[in-house]
């Protein structure tokens, strides 16, 4: 069982090393007490426009990403969706990060195409994250999705030159490592203690103490006289003059059942053989040794009879009767004049005798073997010899057992003294009969290290769990949107931005009559209408004193679908500072990621038209349009033949006309009648066509929201011999006073917004605005 204790010990303290070790440089060398995890600076440079990584790099989100650069320029960071990433450096060249090998190697792809300087990266607002203005570091939450790290110039300019350093911070991952080092610690001190332990001092005693009921398991030898027996002493202390330790002990620590009465039999000394061993002489500076011993364990010396017996023991001695048995001699031991007591790890006693005198010397030392001289007159006595010593390679439980009574002779369960003395000394051997021995498993030892090492066991495995629920929310979760990339078109905060951008530099725009402003912030219709508006300004009021008053768009209401892709476009409804009584609805767009967002249609209903909500707006499915009572392509034409038709067209009965629509009705019903009177015009007529693709937006209801462009031409036929030409108006600044001999024109563009109902809803199309604009006049 030690060397399975030693083992597991071992086993522990390697572990709880490399922890101690992994711990130390985790929490101190890799991440710091701000929790991150950062790669040195690298050189990143592009001839293109910009350094991107790949959107495989962020596979994972939750910890908070850290990115700083340096260089020559200033720089741009930021941080965006792959989708807007990709179509703003669509075409451009740009060097693409693909790979990422620690601690600061990454692996390029060149990326071919145009060098061209782009749109300064600040002036976009799809950037989750990007560095502000002075700076050129970011900090931003990994999220789930595509996203791509952008490094390139504040300007937009090709030839990034930078130096780039990454960073990742994990939620508490530095008291994580804390923990693993203390663990560490931890596991190396159990497993250190597993390996140097000892058993301890109260083991011991109760090792002792069960030596009395322990019997030997092989034959002991004790010696059987007629002296008196010595007095009893504890086992740890028992006086014994022979080793019980032969060399056929198998072992003197097999437990016996002391209810039972051990078996002896005795062995004639005839029948042993004698030992042969060499003298003993005993020397001053062993008799000295010897008595101090004596003295120390608190032993008495006394004589008996007509000689002397001296008698010592030491305090861990093994007693031995030292004898032989010689042919017709019954004394052992040599005596020479006077009693004398010798001392050592091997002493020998000498005495002498008068006639008729005997005497007997016995000596002990601190581990050695007691002598014992005897002589008689007239007898020639033997060399003495010496029994073999006890083995001394024993741990002080196997000497506290072998020093056990019933080991040694002494009296077993009140039995009497097994030394006995009679005329002369005969050898015994005592057999004692082999008792059941308890297994290995059912021991105490066994059942102490068995709950040591469970203990152990336990207390890792709370470690370990412990690290587990502390440590699993550490890793982060790969990403797990598989559906196609979409986003809203735009935030709520940076439509309003969009808006306020918007009034700011029309009416900048309109004070000036600058139509290339105007292209900043306006796309097609509703640029086309803004110039040919600029244009007949400048042609009816040259000195500017007539131009349009500012105005704004107020409490804008934000309708952005999702997109995956480009164009994006979101719709406002919004009021008018300078028109109470009219609304604005516009859409928004935004053709590609680099682009900036621009109001393409824009008409104004009255207040008394319900508009439809544009909360929840979302770009139709084909299931979506299936659903419509009409499909918009549809609307368009019909309402186009609506108009040039009349009100009395057969289409009129689809559509629920706008105020706007019904006085653009009247006011052509009135030009064609003023115009026909007209003696050189020989008929007018009026055609109107829808100009471009339908834009159309599925609200709450299930009902569509479409903006339309239809174009409108009002032709006047000439009458043959007769010229015209254009003397007042607005088609006077696109006609430059030309005499026409065949027709007149002139054009209009005109936005319209109207509401087509879903099939489970029903009812006429509800057109919400027509906005015509005057944009070109002329004649053949």
């Amino acid at each position: 069982m030690r060397i399975a204790r030693i083992t597991f010990g071992l086993l522990l303290a390697l572990a709880g090393l490399v922890a101690t070790a992994v711990g130390a440089v985790a929490a101190f060398w890799l991440v710091g007490p701000d929790n991150t995890i950062s790669t040195p600076a690298r050189g990143l440079t592009s001839s293109g426009v910009a350094v991107v990584t790949a959107p495989a790099l962020l596979d994972r989100h939750g910890p908070t990403l850290h990115v700083t650069a340096t260089g020559d320029k200033p720089l741009f960071v930021g941080v965006g969706q792959d989708l807007d990433v990709s179509d703003y450096l669509s075409g451009a060249a740009n060097t693409r990060l693909i790979r990422f090998d620690p601690p600061r190697t990454f692996g390029t792809q060149e990326m071919r195409g145009r060098t061209n300087k782009l749109t300064p990266p600040g002036e976009l607002d799809w950037w989750v994250a990007q560095s502000a203005p002075g700076t050129q570091s970011i900090s931003w939450p990994i999220q789930d999705g595509k996203y791509d790290v952008v490094v390139m110039n504040a300007d937009g300019t090709p030839a990034v030159n930078a130096q780039v350093s990454f960073g990742i911070q994990v939620h508490r991952l530095f008291g994580i490592c804390l923990l693993i080092l203390g663990a560490g610690i931890l596991v190396l001190a159990v497993g250190l203690t597993l390996i140097l332990r000892r058993r301890p001092a109260k083991q011991l005693s109760t090792a002792s103490s069960r030596g009395a009921e322990l019997t030997p398991e092989a034959p002991v030898r004790t010696p059987a006289t007629d002296a008196p027996a010595p007095a009893m002493q504890p086992a740890a202390e028992f006086d014994y003059s022979i080793s019980p330790f032969a060399p056929e002990r198998v072992s003197p620590f097999a437990p016996v059942d002391t209810k039972a009465e051990p078996k002896r039999t005795s062995v004639p000394a005839e029948q042993m053989q004698p030992t042969a061993a060499a003298p003993l002489t005993a020397t001053p500076a062993a008799a000295t040794t010897a008595r101090a011993a004596a003295a120390r364990a608190g032993t008495a010396s006394a004589s008996v009879g007509t000689g002397s017996t001296g008698a010592g023991t030491g305090s861990a001695g093994a007693r031995a009767g030292a004898g032989s048995a010689g042919a017709g001699a019954g004394s052992t031991g040599a005596g020479a004049g006077s009693t004398g007591a010798g001392a050592g790890s091997a002493g020998a006693g000498a005495g002498s005798a008068g006639a008729g005198a005997r005497s007997a010397g016995a000596g002990t030392g601190g581990g050695g073997v007691n002598g014992a001289t005897r002589s008689q007159s007239g007898v020639a006595r033997p060399t003495p010899v010496a029994l073999p010593a006890a083995p001394v390679f024993m741990s002080a439980a196997a000497v506290a057992r072998a020093k056990a009574p019933v080991l040694i002779g002494g009296p077993v369960d009140g039995a009497g003294p097994a030394w006995s003395r009679r005329g002369e000394p005969e050898m015994r051997i005592e057999k004692v009969d082999e008792d059941e021995v308890v297994p290995l498993a059912a021991s105490p030892e066994f059942e102490k290290s068995d709950e040591a090492v469970r203990r152990t066991a336990a207390l890792l495995a709370s470690g370990a769990l412990l690290l587990t629920t502390t440590s699993c929310g550490l890793v982060p979760p790969k990403n797990s949107l598989t559906a196609p990339e979409s986003r809203p078109a735009v935030t709520l905060a940076d439509a309003q931005t969009i808006v306020q951008h918007y009034n700011e530099v029309n009416n900048k725009a309109n004070q000036t009559r600058d139509a290339k402003l105007s292209a900043t912030v306006e796309g097609y219709p509703t640029l086309a209408q803004t110039q040919a508006g600029f244009v007949i300004g400048r042609k009816l009021d040259a000195a500017g004193k007539d131009t349009s008053k500012p105005f704004t768009y107020t409490t804008p209401e934000i309708g952005a679908p999702q997109f995956s892709s480009y164009p994006m476009r979101f719709v406002v409804s919004s009021g008018i500072s300078n028109a109470p009584g009219s609304r604005q609805l516009g859409v928004w767009q935004r053709e590609n990621a680099g682009s900036p967002w621009l109001l393409t249609h824009s008409v104004y209903p009255s207040k008394t038209v319900a508009l439809p909500t544009v909360d929840g707006l979302r770009t139709p499915e084909p299931a979506d349009l299936s659903q419509l009572d009409q499909q918009p392509e549809a609307v368009a034409q019909d309402l186009a033949t609506y108009l040039t038709a009349g009100p009395k067209a057969p289409q009129a009965k689809r559509f629920i006309a706008a105020p706007s629509l019904t006085s653009l009705l009247q006011q052509r019903s009135s030009s064609k009648l003023n115009d026909t009177a007209e003696p050189y015009i020989a008929s007018v007529t009026d055609a109107f066509l829808p100009a471009g693709k339908p834009l159309s937006f599925i609200t709450a209801s299930g009902d569509a929201l479409v903006f339309l462009t239809l174009t409108e031409q009002y032709l006047q036929r000439v009458e043959p011999g007769s010229n015209a030409f254009w003397t007042s108006g607005e088609a006077t600044a696109f006609s430059n006073g030309a005499k026409y001999t065949q027709t007149l024109h002139q054009d209009y563009l005109h936005q319209v917004a109207v509401v087509i109902p879903s099939k489970a809803n029903g009812g006429p199309v509800r057109v919400l605005s027509i906005d015509p604009q005057l944009i070109g006049a002329g004649g053949a």
